[in-house]
């Protein structure tokens, strides 16, 4: 998808897409109650509330069926659920991964909600891992990212400028270690993750996966534009 077009970055129509079951891929949106930082979770709190979810006031689950409770998260379907959150995006979108990008459809709208309130919407792609490899991020608009420039010069460089505030830094127990898989002039497009972490026996330290967009100035100066990572510790139920 390497080209010659013009891209001009826009945080809210990139989003980070992860891992979540051997078969899953998926756009993950984080929500939590009374965060109006966080994208829909307005929206997820009023459906909710509206819809009386049966766990939280001790009923059956009714029409919520399990989607995927064998792997680390517990992945939640509804119709009406779908119905609702299909509409907050779009259709089809470019998919990058660690070696390519694709074009993607929405196949399925999931969700996950627990005690700790690290919930999120998941948006499952048909995303085809074995030609892009590991899922990294979405983009409403085409990237033309670089996949073949040699960044080990500044790729340490944005490590000790991202470990600063990372919350992997603060709160997990892995190695942060944000490795830069591609570059569009002077943004360059990261991830932290091992890829192991939503297998419930894998022997992973990952507890907050993440993906990052940063802006090399010509003076060497780093600003982190924009970043998305997944709370598999809990932190509010700390």
């Amino acid at each position: 998808m390497v080209s010659e077009k013009k891209y001009e970055f826009d945080k809210n129509s990139v989003f980070g897409v992860y891992q979540l079951t051997d078969k899953d891929f998926a756009i993950c949106i984080p929500v939590q109650f009374d965060n109006r930082d966080l994208p829909l979770s307005k929206e997820y709190e009023d459906f909710l509330k509206k819809d009386s979810l049966p766990w939280i006031y001790g009923k059956d689950m009714k029409d919520y069926k399990y989607y995927d409770t064998l792997h680390i998260d517990r992945l939640i379907y509804n119709k009406r659920f779908e119905n609702v959150f299909r509409q907050k995006m779009k259709d089809s979108l470019f998919v990058y991964g660690t070696k390519s990008g694709q074009l993607c459809k929405i196949k399925k709208v999931v969700f996950q909600s627990n005690d700790c309130g690290n919930d999120y919407i998941a948006y499952i792609l048909d995303f085809n891992q074995k030609i892009s490899g590991n899922p990294l991020i979405a983009s409403e608009k085409e990237i033309p990212l670089n996949y073949n420039n040699d960044n080990s010069g500044i790729n340490p460089k944005i490590k000790k400028f991202a470990a600063k505030e990372s919350t992997e830094t603060m709160y997990g127990v892995g190695k942060y270690n944000p490795i830069i898989f591609s570059n569009y002039n002077n943004l360059y497009f990261t991830y932290y993750d091992d890829f192991k972490w939503y297998n419930k026996d894998s022997d992973s330290d990952c507890q907050f996966p993440e993906r990052a967009v940063f802006e090399v100035d010509s003076q060497g100066n780093i600003k982190m534009l924009w970043s998305s990572e997944m709370d598999l510790l809990g932190l509010p139920c700390l």
